[in-house]
């Protein structure tokens, strides 16, 4: 029933909350373009130390690598997802103890039809810790339906807007065409830093004006200096958090092809299913959520099994503080004759944009697994953000 009530109040933030933003002339679906690519890197750190004299009795840190690579077009899409994290701490003993855990996870889909929306993929899922003796590799080659679209780069476009209206840079909000032209022109970064290196940013800037003067708003003719500072404000100042529509099914067959340890035998192979649902809400929101199933190709299918679902919701509550609130829910069973194990975990946070890439994240977290008591649990910690 917890779980339940917490799912039904994510819900109710992700579409409600924003209900309350000026309206726009242009909505996330309104963007579709026959390629983008994303990409971020992000280091982070805490460390805490507590001593008396030459004594010390706390010294604990950690520090987080997560990178993320995102390329679509009509023919094929890829993804990179890396997330590394270094423990060391203090024992009661005296001495310093580390630890490390890492999850890669690439994948791959390539369309049947340019045109169409059924795809074959294949993934791979790397994962590892100190306590292996080297990483497992899980092979999951499959066959699906569905596509995502980047629409950040409209989402940028709609901040400039809003920051050349309230500037009188432009007379008023802009067509759904001409923003839409924008972020075309937004998304083609790569594009010009290609054809004139270093010296890219001024005809980038210029091929943006060029399109909202041929709609007639700008008020002097042009972006002028507020107008130029406040779009390199938005592109290179400021955060502006990934957006994604779309949705997408896929099943395939999960190979263990490497087990932790030489002594430990590979798993039966097994069925996988996955459902993922994304869509910005407003221009300030965000909303996903995934659903993963599997279940091994032996006499217990449907029996043993591994089942998670995972809710994520991000407010953007100004453009230097973010919210975020995920719920993440997972059921596992390894034998048919015991129950399932089920595991809740809730997270709720502040991301503060403390400088151009330094970011301070604040998050909270309740856990709760059937039969045992609930644990919570503070983290603070400091991410510079690389790209």
């Amino acid at each position: 029933m917890t779980n339940t009530r917490i799912v039904l109040a994510l819900l109710t933030v992700a579409f409600i909350a924003p209900s309350q933003l000026r309206a726009q002339t242009v909505s996330p679906e309104d963007y579709d373009v026959p390629e983008s690519t994303a990409q971020q890197l992000r280091l982070g750190g805490t460390y805490s130390y507590a001593g008396s004299g030459s004594n010390t009795g706390t010294s604990d840190g950690s520090a987080s690598l997560v990178y993320q690579r995102y390329y679509n077009s009509l023919p094929y899409a890829w993804d990179l997802n890396f997330n590394g994290v270094g423990l060391t701490r203090r024992t009661s003993d005296g001495t310093q103890e580390g630890s490390y855990s890492f999850v890669a996870g690439p994948g791959v889909r390539k369309y049947f039809n340019p045109e169409g929306d059924f795809f074959y993929s294949g993934e791979l899922l790397v994962t590892g810790n100190s306590d292996f003796d080297r990483p497992t590799i899980d092979v999951t080659p499959g066959v699906g339906y569905g596509r995502f679209i980047r629409v950040t780069p409209l989402a940028q476009a709609v901040r400039i807007e809003q920051f050349l209206i309230d500037e009188g840079v432009i007379k008023g909000p802009l067509s759904k065409e001409t923003l839409i032209a924008l972020a075309q022109v937004i998304e083609r970064r790569g594009e010009f830093e290609t054809q004139f290196g270093d010296r890219y940013k001024p005809r980038w800037f210029r091929a943006m004006e060029e399109v909202i003067a041929k709609s007639g708003m700008f008020v002097e003719g042009g972006f002028g200096a507020v107008g130029t500072l406040r779009v390199d404000e938005v592109l290179f100042q400021e955060h502006v958090n990934e957006r994604f529509i779309g949705w997408d099914v896929r099943t395939g067959v999960r190979f263990e092809a490497v087990t932790k340890d030489s002594d430990t035998p590979r798993q039966d192979p097994g069925m996988s299913l996955r459902v993922r649902y994304s869509r910005p809400v407003g221009w300030k929101s965000q909303f996903d959520i995934s659903a993963q199933y599997t279940s091994p190709f032996t006499g217990d299918f449907g029996d043993v099994y591994t089942l998670s679902l995972s809710l994520n919701y991000l407010y953007e509550v100004t453009n230097r503080v973010d919210f975020t609130l995920s719920n993440i829910i997972t059921s596992t069973r390894s034998e048919p004759d015991i129950d399932a194990i089920l595991v809740g975990q809730v997270r709720s946070g502040f991301i503060f944009f403390i400088e151009n890439q330094i970011n301070l994240n604040v998050t909270g977290t309740i856990a709760k697994t059937r039969g045992e008591d609930a644990t919570q649990s503070l983290n603070m910690a400091i991410e510079y953000r690389l790209r």
